[in-house]
């Protein structure tokens, strides 16, 4: 008898092109072999290259949707994307971490869609050391992480190692090192070179990586793996075909 998926969760927003957000992360997981819950956190008004509106959801219509979900099922990982504000993001990560101590949780620090819409204010952002101190990981881009590191006291990373959480810095905007991803953790930091020399630009690849880590994750791999085999996978993604809609597979 074949064993059970494990669970994981997304809570992110509802992109009805479903290249972001929870339609993205739910096709990255089932790609990778887990069963994935999606909870939305934000209604989004877009298509693939335009984005016009944003509805967000309030922390008790978050945790509305999650308690039915957490009070049956064990999830061991979850990813979150775009939440209305960081007091909303540290509420549902204490709930999750009620619920299941030992989650892995996954934060994907959007602070701007690929459109250009601001979704938050950078000096509105607090509470940023107590949400870095509660998760796992923390996948920002290199204009992301300026951003944070901007609104907190310390360093994010210092001398190549992570300070509160570990951080995954992106490669996709990184003026010094194109394509290159570095994973910080406490104990020192690796490098994850590109795969390919060229890909095609895709709406939500940063949401595929994320959900792809926390899939990982679920299963059992390391971080560097996990974060090795979610690279490779965005970089299939990339180059399923030449639109900014990505294709999903495994292979």
């Amino acid at each position: 008898m074949q064993s059970l998926r494990p669970y994981v969760l997304t809570i992110a927003g509802f992109d009805p092109s479903g290249g972001a957000g929870v339609l993205a992360d739910c096709k990255t997981f089932e790609q990778h072999g887990v069963y994935g819950f999606g909870v939305c956190s934000a209604l989004t008004v877009q298509n693939d290259d335009t984005f016009l509106n944003i509805h967000w959801l309030s922390a008790e219509r978050i945790i509305e949707q999650l308690e039915p979900l957490l009070s049956k099922f064990v999830v061991s990982a979850c990813k979150i994307g775009i939440i209305n504000s960081p007091e909303t993001l540290l509420t549902i990560i204490r709930y999750l971490k009620e619920y299941n101590p030992a989650i892995h949780i996954v934060w994907d620090p959007v602070l701007k869609a690929s459109a250009g819409y601001d979704f938050h204010a950078v000096n509105t952002f607090h509470n940023l050391e107590a949400i870095l101190a509660a998760i796992t990981l923390a996948t920002p881009n290199y204009n992301e992480l300026q951003q944070l590191q901007s609104i907190i006291d310390e360093p994010l990373i210092k001398e190549d190692r992570a300070a509160f959480c570990a951080v995954l810095l992106k490669g996709g905007h990184r003026p010094d090192a194109l394509g290159i991803d570095t994973l910080y953790e406490p104990v020192g930091s690796t490098t994850l070179l590109a795969g390919v020399q060229q890909v095609f630009p895709k709406h939500g690849s940063g949401c595929v990586l994320s959900a792809a880590i926390t899939a990982r994750l679920a299963k059992g791999e390391n971080l560097p793996g996990a974060c090795r085999g979610a690279k490779q996978y965005v970089e299939n993604f990339l180059n399923s075909n030449q639109s900014l809609l990505g294709y999903h597979s495994i292979c």
